[in-house]
């Protein structure tokens, strides 16, 4: 056997599948119940907002190793990236993430001035970027870039609120980088100025979807601005969302927030990954912290569609499929694997989660799965093959999955599945696979 036949099979020989288990957030925007049916359990009547499945240190997950419960850090190391379950009933913040040049210099300049990480007024809480991507498993509304001026004018002139014209008039006026000058005007009204403003706009849409002129634009802007003031009653972050593209992603399909783009989540069940970090500036739609001088700082006001993105098939068999989402960051690769019956296989997850069906799951060498031509190239995420597993060389640890059940891997390794359902597969893009300390 030569050096580097005998490195794959070491690599084969310590990977294991175990099961993880993630911790629930339980923001007051969650849903009361998406969450709980998918894990299989009765609702408490406390919204889950989140289910994490990562190493992020305020919400770690654990694996289960040998009936011991253990931190997931300790047996794969900091992963770059955080995978998560997001429920939303109401309407997330809207908020702007850094890049890692401005994540960087802003954490460093708040340690200078001694600023605690726990601050509620810090803004900086760790020096990386925040990429995020969600992939909807329901019907899920977002709002995500500065939509064109002229869209966002003629729904303005709809609504006929005076207040609310002139502060949008920057947009005539500069349609390339107005929107910021519209943020500044709306985000700086003194608090009761802002609240008579938002319950003003708030009556306004009553009216124009009572009335349904049968323009589109506007009866889908009246119908946002009457979510957000149900979940946000008199916050000026209502006029606010007006600016951005509203977008509803059909199940499959996936929204990519990089840094310097305004967003907010509205409303859906969706799968989640992102840069682990907490770096959010907020700029309404929240009772948290909220810094417009920081969050123009970084805004891109220019003018741009929603960034949608449809996923890619890599390839389709008999035994399903796999397909990915092309996103421009390396810490991250997003994969579902489509299981009809037969195998499918993927390239190195990290962590996998099911969210429908029962799928049998093990580890296969990296050298078997090559001379068999299933494993996809590095640069991808994963693809579809069908071998019939019976070389001995393939044989591994195996994991059954449920919907709601996720497992980790924790060596680089090949994986087969096969049965009949859906798995999410997560692992680190181009940069290398952390390894525990």
């Amino acid at each position: 056997m030569s050096a580097d036949a005998h490195a794959q099979g070491a690599v084969a020989a310590v990977a294991r599948l175990l099961p993880v288990y993630g911790q629930v957030q339980h923001y007051a925007w969650g849903s009361p119940d998406a969450i709980y049916d998918l894990l299989g359990e009765a609702p408490t009547g406390q919204p889950a907002a989140e289910l994490w499945l990562g190493t992020h240190p305020v919400a770690p997950a654990e694996v289960d190793d040998a009936g011991r419960r253990r931190p997931a850090a300790e047996l794969i190391g900091a992963l770059p990236f955080l995978l998560k379950v997001l429920a939303a009933e109401k309407a997330l913040s809207l908020q702007v993430h850094p890049d890692r040049g401005q994540a960087r210099a802003g954490f460093d300049a708040e340690q200078r001035a001694g600023i605690p990480l726990d601050a509620p007024r810090r803004r900086y809480r760790d020096p990386n970027h925040k990429p995020e991507l969600i992939v909807a498993l329901t019907p899920f509304r977002a709002l995500a870039g500065i939509r064109a001026p002229a869209r966002t004018l003629a729904v303005i002139r709809a609504f006929g609120v005076a207040e609310l014209s002139a502060a949008f008039r920057p947009l005539d006026a500069d349609p390339a980088r107005g929107a910021a000058a519209v943020l500044r005007t709306l985000l700086t009204l003194p608090r009761e100025r802002g609240r008579a403003l938002a319950g003003e706009l708030t009556r306004a849409a009553s009216t124009v979807a009572a009335r349904d002129d049968g323009d589109k634009d506007v009866a889908r802007a009246a119908d946002l601005v009457g979510r957000l003031a149900a979940a946000h009653p008199g916050d000026v972050g209502i006029a606010a969302a007006l600016l951005l593209n509203d977008v509803t992603l059909n199940p499959g399909e996936a929204l990519f927030q990089p840094a310097k783009l305004l967003h907010a989540y509205v409303h859906g069940v969706g799968i989640e990954i992102m840069a682990t970090s907490d770096n959010v500036l907020r700029g309404g739609l929240t009772p948290k912290h909220i810094d417009v001088d920081e969050l123009l700082r970084l805004l891109d006001p220019t003018p741009s569609a929603a960034p949608v993105l449809t996923a890619k098939i890599l390839r389709a068999g008999a035994g399903g499929l796999v397909r990915y989402w092309p996103v421009p960051v390396d810490d991250f690769v997003l994969a579902e694997a489509i299981c009809a019956g037969g195998e499918v296989t993927l390239n190195r997850p990290m962590v996998l989660l099911a969210v429908d069906g029962t799928v049998d799951v093990r580890t296969t060498s990296d050298a078997a799965a090559a001379a068999g031509s299933t494993v996809e190239p590095a640069s991808e995420a994963g693809q579809a093959g069908s071998g019939t597993g019976d070389d001995p060389a393939a044989a591994g640890t195996s994991i059954r999955l449920t919907r709601g059940q996720a497992a980790v891997l924790t060596a680089p390794a090949t994986v087969t599945l096969r049965g009949t359902g859906r798995v999410f597969a997560a692992r680190p893009g181009s940069r290398p696979a952390p390894r525990p300390a």
